[in-house]
């Protein structure tokens, strides 16, 4: 690619191109992978060009996690939003976030939680997108309480806090292979049947 390419696109189109790319190496390499080097290398441009668009190598870390977790989210919303009880919609949630196919998304958020001890870009961005999830759970949860499918102890934003830690150490140990993903919905169902009392024996 000439210096001439590299200068046709429109800002918006490149930087998403960047980040593209970003979110790519994240995916199939870790976090620890994304520089802007890398980035630079891989899409043939300078890593002039990368840092133009991201002043420093924390900032795109922090923008690749942030649209890979988000992304993770919408896609865990999307499971919720298509069932229709409060006790599906946290069964669909156990289903997306402790399947086999979950570990992308939990072998992420245990890299960033490492990352975050010496990345306050990244650190800000995690605190953001968990108290999404907490927002997701705490939706749900209270949508269970107003039907009479659930009887809980407490706010219930401290259960939905109380929940997401279950689930994110749960796929944790799913991620190093300490639980197969059987054994961890098994653990998740069996925990919910206690934290929220109305929920359906576990499958």
């Amino acid at each position: 690619m000439t210096p001439r390419d590299a200068k046709r696109k429109l800002p918006a189109e490149r930087r998403s191109e960047l980040l593209g790319r970003a979110v790519e190496i994240a995916r199939a390499e870790g976090l620890s992978a994304v520089t802007l080097r890398r980035v630079a290398a891989d899409l043939g441009v300078t890593p002039g060009l990368v840092s133009h668009y991201f002043s420093a190598a924390e900032h795109l870390t922090a923008a690749a996690f942030r649209a890979a977790a988000q992304h993770d989210l919408d896609a865990a919303g999307a499971r919720v939003a298509a069932q229709t009880t409060a006790t599906a919609k946290m069964q669909a949630l156990i289903d997306y976030v402790l399947d086999d196919d979950g570990d992308e998304g939990s072998a992420l958020w245990l890299e960033t939680w490492t990352l975050t001890r010496r990345n306050p870009v990244l650190a800000g961005e995690a605190d953001e997108l968990t108290g999404r999830w907490v927002t997701l759970l705490a939706d749900i949860v209270g949508a269970g309480v107003a039907a009479g499918e659930f009887t809980v102890a407490g706010p219930v934003d401290a259960v939905a806090r109380r929940l997401l830690t279950l689930i994110d150490g749960l796929g944790s140990q799913k991620v190093v292979r300490s639980v197969p993903a059987a054994e961890a919905k098994q653990i998740a169902r069996t925990y919910l049947g206690s934290e929220l009392a109305g929920v359906t024996s576990p499958r």
